[in-house]
């Protein structure tokens, strides 16, 4: 307190310069008091034993800073006499004020660093067990178990049952967080067994309950019901004989939800309602009630008191966004029951609060990893917001077209009319140009056919080598190379053509040049003088070519999709096709297949 003093005597002795700056005496008063007061709190705070600042502690945890005033007064005192047992207790106070916090871990490793090479009574073994559990609360399943399993051979050492009871209860838990519920059950059920071999229901009556409520919720999970009715009971009984009535709301909520799954829905409601006068002040598990309480109510078919439930989650959420969670449920479950029952404007802001509240999770919680593992805590697919999304734009525009068309109906339908009549004579006119192009297109394949059944009748006594088309005096100087090198390649190329290798997928220019002894600046050349095009060009007459001759003759080709076609005559996938055909004759695939089944229908009739 003297500091405080000479701190005050060398403020008002300040020149006379600062003085005359306007500063009013009450604010020197202000200053003084709130010094004096908080001095004057501090002491009191610290004159307490360890015992009684320990009950304060406990007593101001619905006042979070005073609780924290106490616990690093706590440790202060502790420090200042030097007792290691005293300091852990402080620490270990500070990991309860901060507990599921990354800070709360911190203090876990003062505490195991503290009592690592000390004697003190159930150290380390205690640092560690509770540093399991609060990385367990921070979603580091790994790192929590490595620390569990530290502290399980310690307190295997020391004979420690109590630690060896909790080490397995977390276990438990994390085997329940990694979806391997059978084996989470089986150590709940070997947990229990040992607590009363031990006769550790008297002794440790917190942890025996906070086991037994673990083995209900864990015959809830794998569906066990009867077995999780009957540890229900005894759970709800011993909580009640316990001075603070310690998990009593829990077991309720839990034998509710069992009594949900049952299907004794009234039971359930009971169950939950009691449990829900007691959780006023934990939002989180008060809004879970509510939505048990809703499922309940709708297999009864009494959807109207039910959609109340889901409206007080929705009411929590806007003071208490840690409810979140529950509130996206909430949301998605009054998305589907105001569709249901036609109600396109709460529809609407439901979806919206869906949307929202999915936007927050993902973007606020996805790093959270397996500890979300419950329906309502994963965010939206893709595909589901996507859907979601859809909805509220068909919403949106069903509102407004309700408000619109009372006023503006006529002029909607004659602009509706127009772009139907538009969108009529487009396909009307590309109908009948498409009908002349696939015409030409098969009076064309026709001639070729005709011509090509000529040309082998005329040539079947022919060599090879004539049958082939040769380069002209003016094509050779064309295109410099000599003759016979020319005609060689053409012959090569001819035989390339008639034995349909063209239909091979990935077939390059200087594959082809390859095969035909030559390279592939002479094929080029060839190609774009004999044929009037380039290489791919070329490529892709022939395949299209082959295409239309393989529909028009053969009837398993007509059965195949347009991607199967295009990968049969040598595409890489149908897009390239598509575009290839259309470019060529001018029609899509799907139309040319369409008019082929129509032709060969009318001539079976």
């Amino acid at each position: 307190m003297k500091n405080y003093i000479r701190s005050l005597s060398s403020f008002l002795s300040l020149p006379t310069t600062f003085h005359n700056r306007k500063i009013h005496t009450y604010l020197v008063v202000s200053i003084i008091w709130t010094i004096f007061s908080t001095n004057l709190v501090f002491s009191q705070v610290s004159s307490g034993t360890f015992e009684d600042l320990k009950l304060d502690f406990y007593a101001a945890v619905e006042n979070p800073t005073k609780a924290f005033e106490i616990a690093t007064s706590y440790l202060r005192k502790a420090k200042e006499a030097n007792d290691v047992g005293q300091i852990v207790a402080g620490y270990e106070l500070l990991v309860s004020h901060y507990s599921h916090t990354k800070k709360a871990i911190s203090y876990t490793d003062s505490i195991i660093l503290l009592t690592k090479n000390t004697k003190l009574e159930h150290y380390p073994a205690e640092g560690y067990l509770l540093k399991g559990i609060q990385l367990y609360y921070n979603s580091r399943y790994n790192d929590a178990l490595t620390n569990f399993a530290t502290a399980n051979d310690l307190a295997m050492i020391n004979k420690n049952l109590k630690q060896q009871i909790s080490i397995k209860h977390y276990i438990g838990l994390l085997k329940n967080v990694s979806e391997e519920r059978e084996e989470a059950l089986k150590i709940f059920q070997e947990n229990i067994d040992f607590i009363h071999k031990n006769d550790f229901e008297e002794k440790d009556s917190e942890q025996y309950l906070k086991s037994l409520f673990a083995l209900a919720d864990s015959y809830n999970k794998n569906r066990v019901l009867d077995s999780a009715e009957v540890v229900h009971r005894r759970g709800i009984k011993a909580s009640l004989q316990h001075p603070n009535k310690y998990l009593y709301p829990w077991f309720l909520t839990s034998y509710g939800i069992t009594s949900y799954y049952k299907e004794d829905y009234v039971k359930g409601i009971d169950s939950l309602l009691k449990a829900s006068e007691f959780l006023k002040n934990n939002e989180k598990s008060l809004c879970s009630n509510y939505l048990y309480i809703y499922k309940c109510l709708e297999k009864q078919s009494k959807n109207d008191e039910a959609i109340g439930y889901l409206y007080k989650v929705d009411s929590i959420y806007q003071e208490k966004p840690k409810v979140i969670f529950q509130a996206r449920e909430a949301y998605e479950l009054l998305n589907k029951e105001l569709k249901a029952a036609k109600k396109p404007e709460k529809q609407l802001t439901a979806i919206e609060k869906l949307l929202v509240v999915d936007e927050i999770i993902t973007e606020k919680y996805q790093n959270l990893g397996k500890e979300i593992v419950q329906k309502y805590e994963t965010p939206l697919m893709i595909s589901e917001k996507e859907e979601l999304l859809s909805e509220k734009e068909e919403l949106i525009n069903q509102l407004k077209d309700e408000n619109f068309l009372s006023q503006k109906m006529v002029v909607i339908l004659i602009i509706v009319s127009v772009i139907l009549l538009v969108i009529i004579f487009y396909f009307s006119r590309r109908n009948i140009v498409y009908k002349k192009r696939f015409n030409a297109l098969m009076e064309e394949y026709e001639q070729k056919k005709a011509q090509k059944e000529k040309e082998k009748t005329e040539k079947k006594h022919v060599p090879v080598t004539q049958k082939v088309k040769t380069t002209s005096t003016t094509e050779k100087d064309t295109i410099g190379l000599p003759k016979e090198v020319v005609d060689a390649i053409l012959v090569k190329l001819k035989k390339f053509e008639d034995t349909y290798r063209f239909t091979k997928k990935n077939y390059t220019q200087t594959k082809l040049a390859r095969e035909l002894d030559t390279n592939s600046t002479y094929l080029s050349k060839i190609i774009n003088m004999t044929k009037g095009m380039n290489f791919a060009k070329y490529m892709n007459e022939l395949r299209i070519d082959y295409a239309i001759e393989q529909l028009k003759e053969n009837k398993v080709f007509r059965s195949y999709t347009i991607k199967a076609i295009a990968l049969e005559v040598g595409f890489n996938n149908a897009q390239s096709f598509s575009i290839a055909f259309h470019k060529k004759t001018g029609i899509n695939p799907s139309y040319f297949l369409k008019q082929l089944e129509n032709q060969n229908s009318n001539s079976s009739i």
